[in-house]
């Protein structure tokens, strides 16, 4: 039990450091180098490895060997292509069971986002992005939707965050989780699915155009 708790930690630890680019996309992975900085072990740090390629998040290759996935818009396209086949039906599930505690949490994640939008701190605030749609993923009380939405969110939370330090804004995504909360707060689940397909549309073309003038 003890050794799948640090294969748990790692896998966190690991995660964040992909999830919020401090080991870049297309950087090839040490794993003397990683049990050397953190102080991690090699069983478990293999395992956090195995579940991180599983995610996407890390890739094996013939040369480089596991590697951080590279950003790339192809990739991008498909990963909102498959969250805006389940987002808008899977929003207006969360809008009906969502309890009232959730909401509260939603409206101060919201607030924060606000907060990280004005400071510039783009990495606070794909962070909590990320955070507002686990908690409405897990507002379905579906297991197999919820891991399916968190596993296309984790993908995209790297290219919210790489377009938004290009970019050097995001806050035309906020009035967006503005619109989504509101939404929420009304009970209108068919307002909460418009929203939410929105955001994602909106999020779609915003991300792409930021990395192609980026190229």
């Amino acid at each position: 039990m003890t050794h799948d708790r640090e294969s748990d930690r790692v896998e966190s630890e690991l995660r964040r450091l992909i999830l919020t680019l401090e080991l870049e996309p297309g950087a090839a992975l040490s794993e003397a180098d990683l049990m050397k900085r953190y102080g991690w072990g090699r069983t478990p740090l293999r395992e956090a490895i195995q579940r991180l390629t599983e995610q996407s998040l890390l890739q094996h290759t013939p040369r480089q060997g596991v590697m951080v996935t590279p950003l790339s818009v192809f990739d991008f396209v498909d990963v909102m292509d498959a969250l805006a086949m389940v987002i808008g039906p899977s929003a207006s599930l969360a809008c009906r069971r969502l309890g009232d505690a959730q909401l509260d949490e939603l409206a101060g994640l919201v607030e924060h986002l606000q907060t990280s939008d004005a400071q510039h701190d783009f990495t606070a605030l794909a962070e909590l992005d990320y955070q507002f749609h686990v908690l409405l993923a897990e507002a379905t009380a579906n297991p197999y939707l919820r891991d399916y939405l968190l596993r296309l969110h984790r993908v995209a939370m790297r290219f919210n965050l790489a377009a938004w330090q290009r970019a050097g804004a995001a806050s035309a995504s906020q009035s967006e989780h503005h619109a989504i909360l509101a939404a929420l707060r009304a009970r209108d689940a068919t307002a909460v699915r418009d929203a939410m397909l929105a955001h994602i549309e909106n999020a779609r073309q915003r991300i792409v155009g930021v990395m192609h003038n980026g190229e």
